[in-house]
């Protein structure tokens, strides 16, 4: 598994680098967005990026919607999205409402999850091997055999079901993200305790 690294302060480069390297991730590592988004559009191994809230001109969300827009392609056909993890800084769980706003929004676009400052490297490597399982596609489930002659009422039965089917899925996506607004705001809640103690 290959690491984009997205940090403006280079000891935090290096120290991850150097972490994610003894436990058999090959890493590489960018100073600014701009940087970011160079690697990614040619070096299509990466399979996640850890990046910081704030990069030199971009922040983390603009480095994140830039690189959505990136065809990743191989030899094998197209090559599944790329996992963002946001890496902010206790700080963060204080500041200003905007701030919180910001790492609430990254989350709901569609980073994996975030990590605190100093990163513990159990958790992250566990949170980056996870998120290779859970991006691989997931077995294929056999169409059922079209019924032929079928009744309009039978018809009209599936139609129902089938709909019935979506809004509880749609209901669950939404119970899904209120449930993740709500533990961010707890981390916040948690770490501002932790840096007021």
């Amino acid at each position: 598994m290959k690491i984009l690294i997205v940090d403006e302060i280079g000891f935090i480069r290096q120290s991850l680098n150097q972490k994610l390297s003894r436990h058999n991730f090959d890493t590489v590592s960018a100073e600014s967005g701009e940087e970011a988004l160079a690697i990614l559009k040619t070096d299509f191994s990466v399979d996640a990026v850890l990046t910081s809230l704030f990069l030199p001109s971009m922040n983390a969300i603009d480095l994140y919607k830039a690189a959505s827009k990136i065809e990743r392609f191989n030899d094998e056909g197209i090559i599944p999205p790329l996992n963002f993890f946001l890496m902010v800084t206790r700080e963060h769980g204080t500041s200003s409402p905007r701030m919180k706003e910001m790492t609430r929004d990254a989350l709901a676009i569609g980073f994996k999850d975030m990590l605190i400052k100093p990163i513990d490297t159990e958790l992250l490597v566990t949170k980056l091997r996870g998120s290779v399982r859970s991006s691989e596609p997931p077995p294929e489930i056999a169409e059922p055999e079209p019924v032929v002659a079928a009744s309009t009422t039978e018809e009209t039965r599936q139609s129902t079901q089938r709909i019935d089917g979506l809004a509880v899925m749609q209901n669950s996506l939404h119970a899904l993200k209120k449930e993740m607004c709500e533990s961010i705001d707890i981390l916040l809640e948690e770490v501002n305790r932790k840096v007021s103690k």
